[in-house]
């Protein structure tokens, strides 16, 4: 196998290997240096937000991501695994037998539960609004992790310890479980427990607690709050559940050990849970399940999960489950058999990237610069399935999230638009893991199918069969932005289509680093397309090294009036989509520009921390505003921005002081300041504002590669060898070698 000059970058490798890939056969064949640089280049921008432990593991050893089982293993309590394990043969018993001992353990979740409020209680009627429309705010989300996180996992490890034992005495007794000859209610410690009959029963959402032994019955559920504690344990009958069963600070349970039955929800539910935890466990049937937004295994500072153990099951949902993890959740979809359908459609996209965004089907996302992503997984252990859903599904991790979609068995389908199938987009990491089967994977807009963007990690592991790949841009082992996309396909007749060039392996450098592709199959018997035309297998490479991200042009300053009532945050907000699609909002275009040029100091320092969306425009607008502001404006700006460098905004500062520089003296002073930030990324802008070899020398002994790109960079701008590169990595040199110059130790005396 021949590799291009690029060999960090981009790689093909043929491969008739029957048997999965070794882990460490295909990192061997990978320089290592590749494997780190999304590692080094977060190593150096601070700590991680708060999120799962896996992610920054996995985005540090990028081939790790393949094993589904391990993750699984990782990311899922023993004490809900419990549920699904088979139960054995038990004597007769009592049901007040059996919910005496039950009633009180509930309670004593309900307590430890009730103990990790802090403060203010979650605005529950907030959160069921915002449902309506989407996800929860970033402002709810901060509220809920206020909340103590130990507290929280106590008390889930309690409740689903007591539904675990009650299940395997109930499964073990079947129909030698004895109720009393009515139904009946009474009070208990954690609520009203009602009992019903074997006949077809209508059963409200009053009772924290309702036992039914059979027939076919109606379920109306509602949300849970403020600790409170709701549970189903369903016998027998073809049943129908209503309503939403959503937990917010609360329990919710749901057993239904048999029957065809159907969970129908316009709003959240059927284990979806935030700061608690909700389980719906379904353990045999041919079963529907239908929620609006948030539902189906989803959760945020808790865990939600839906496992339904047999049966052909369909899944349609309106966005945002299927096994969602959000900030410091679990969302689990776990089906054990059957031929079944998951469907998700989208919430609307403001930035128009082609369909809507469902955060689905096995997805993790966080709150962007704040607060890091959950653990969303989906696993389909057997059956012919089908998958639909628009963007940001189907084994996909957004922002410190890790997303998992784990098939074992069958012919599936899998259709999407975009940012799915096993992408990783923004420090995150997304899988998809097919064990076996003649598969399809489509994607209409591209963006995945083992794709990871801007320092992520993207895997798709497909173990057997003849499979259809096709997507039209930007998938099938590529990578951006420093990311690592991985499509490993380890046999079969395989065919692959692509429209555009980027893919295959295909990959680009940025912030003068290397991004990784790797495209896995088999060389006797694979197939490619381009644009349905037949080509030759591709070949890897990679884009020219670009250490130095272009600046976009400015909208132009019209006379338009500003917008009013209205914060600067509000108005970044509202101009970030129009960054991506061209377009402008000149009310608030013209509100910001006025705002940082009256004073900038103020400005900046009004700005909340941590909100993505109004530091994200900022680096633009804060540059523009200096860019095309009046001398005397500008000198303001450059003594208010001065003033400002030990804030968050400093790299927009110095992004914007690379657009338009200060006086020498004063560039001087900040350039020394900005020179000691901590943050790589602020430093790298700091030897580009110096524009000095002696800097630039300095440079090449820090242990981030970013800025020693930089300042490999500088010195060939310069005409300036080197003094030392035994500090650079591997790829660097090359890439400095290549270009023509040499250190000045390689130089003969």
């Amino acid at each position: 196998m021949r590799a291009t000059p690029w060999i960090a970058a981009s790689l093909l490798l043929a491969s008739c290997a029957s048997a999965p890939p070794e882990q460490r056969a295909l990192e061997s064949r990978v320089e290592a240096d590749a494997l780190r640089v999304i590692d080094n280049v977060l190593r150096h921008e601070g700590p991680p937000p708060p999120s799962p432990r896996q992610v920054r593991e996995l985005l540090a050893r990028p081939f790790a991501a393949a094993d589904a089982a391990a993750i699984f293993e990782r990311s899922v309590p023993r004490d809900l695994l419990a549920l699904a394990q088979p139960a054995g043969d038990g004597p007769a018993v009592e049901i007040r037998e059996l919910l005496d001992p039950y009633l009180a353990s509930l309670a004593e979740a309900q307590q430890v539960l009730k103990g990790a409020q802090r403060d203010t209680p979650l605005d529950a009627a907030a959160l069921l609004r915002e449902f309506e429309g989407g996800l929860p705010a970033a402002a709810r989300m901060h509220e809920a992790a206020q909340l103590d996180a130990a507290q929280i996992e106590r008390a889930i490890a309690l409740f689903l310890q007591a539904n675990v034992r009650l299940s395997l005495a109930l499964r073990s007794a079947r129909e030698r479980v004895r109720f009393p000859d009515a139904a009946q209610r009474f009070a208990s410690s954690v609520g009203m427990v009602s009992l019903g009959t074997r006949g077809n029963d209508n059963h409200g959402p009053d009772a924290a607690v309702i036992v039914d032994p059979g027939g076919n019955d109606t379920y109306e559920r509602a949300p849970v709050t403020g600790g409170a504690v709701s549970v189903v344990v369903d016998l027998g009958g073809d049943d129908r559940y209503r309503g939403s069963d959503l937990a917010i600070h609360g329990h919710v349970a749901i057993l239904d050990l048999a029957g065809d039955d159907a969970y129908e929800s316009t709003g959240p539910g059927w284990g979806a849970a935030i700061a608690g935890a909700s389980v719906l466990v379904d353990y045999a049937g041919n079963d529907t399940y239908a929620s609006g937004n948030f539902g189906q295994g989803a959760a945020a500072f808790g865990i939600g999960a839906l496992l339904d153990l047999s049966g052909d099951d369909g899944y349609r949902l309106g966005a945002a489950g299927q096994g969602l993890g959000l900030a410091g959740g679990l969302g689990l979809l776990w089906d054990l058999g059957g031929d079944d359908r998951y469907a998700a459609g989208g919430l609307r996209d403001p930035y128009d990237r082609g369909a809507g965004i469902s955060f689905a089907q096995g997805a993790a996302t966080g709150v962007r610069t704040s607060l890091g992503g959950g653990i969303g997984i989906l696993r389909d252990d057997a059956g012919n399935d089908d998958y639909t859903a628009e963007m940001f599904a189907q084994g996909t991790g957004y922002y410190y999230g890790l997303g998992l979609l784990w098939d074992r068995a069958g012919a599936d389908h899998y259709r999407a638009a975009r940012y799915a199938q096993g992408n990783g987009v923004h420090e995150a990491v997304g899988v998809l893991r097919d064990e076996a089967g003649n598969d399809r994977y489509e994607l209409s807009v591209g963006v995945g199918q083992g794709m990871g963007l801007d320092l992520a990690v993207g895997v798709l592991a497909d173990l057997g069969g003849d499979d259809r790949y096709a997507a039209p841009n930007l998938a099938q082992g590529s990578a951006t932005d420093n990311g690592v996309g991985l499509l490993l396909d380890s046999g079969g007749a395989d065919a692959w289509r692509l429209d555009l060039p980027n893919g295959w392996g295909r990959v680009d450098w940025s912030r003068g680093l290397p991004s990784l592709g790797l495209l896995l199959y088999d060389p006797a018997r694979a197939s490619f397309r381009r644009q349905d035309k037949p080509v030759d297998a591709p070949r890897a490479e990679a884009t020219a090294a670009q250490p130095v991200e272009a600046t976009g042009r400015c909208p132009a300053e019209v006379q338009s009036p500003a917008a009013t009532g209205i914060m600067l945050e509000q108005a970044l907000a509202a101009l970030g989509p129009g960054l991506v699609s061209g377009g402008t909002d000149r009310p608030a275009y013209r509100f910001a520009l006025e705002q940082l040029r009256n004073d900038v100091a103020s400005a900046l320092a009004a700005l909340p921390q941590g909100d993505f969306n109004a530091s994200w425009p900022l680096y633009a607008v804060l540059r523009c505003a200096l860019d095309g502001a009046d001398d005397a404006t500008a000198a303001r700006m450059w003594d208010g921005m001065e003033r400002m460098l030990d804030s968050p905004h400093a790299g927009a500062i110095a992004g914007a002081l690379r657009a338009r520089p200060a006086p020498a003296s004063q560039m001087q002073r900040i350039v020394r300041k900005l020179a000691v930030n901590p943050l790589c990324s602020v430093q790298v802008s700091a030897l580009v504002l110096a524009n000095s070899a002696g800097a630039a020398q300095q440079a090449l002994r820090s242990g981030c590669w970013r800025l020693q790109a930089r300042a490999l960079q500088m010195l060939k701008d310069l005409d300036a060898a080197p003094g030392d590169l035994s500090a650079v990595p591997a790829f660097l040199r090359q890439a400095f070698q290549a270009s023509g110059k040499r250190s000045e130790s390689s130089r003969a005396p």
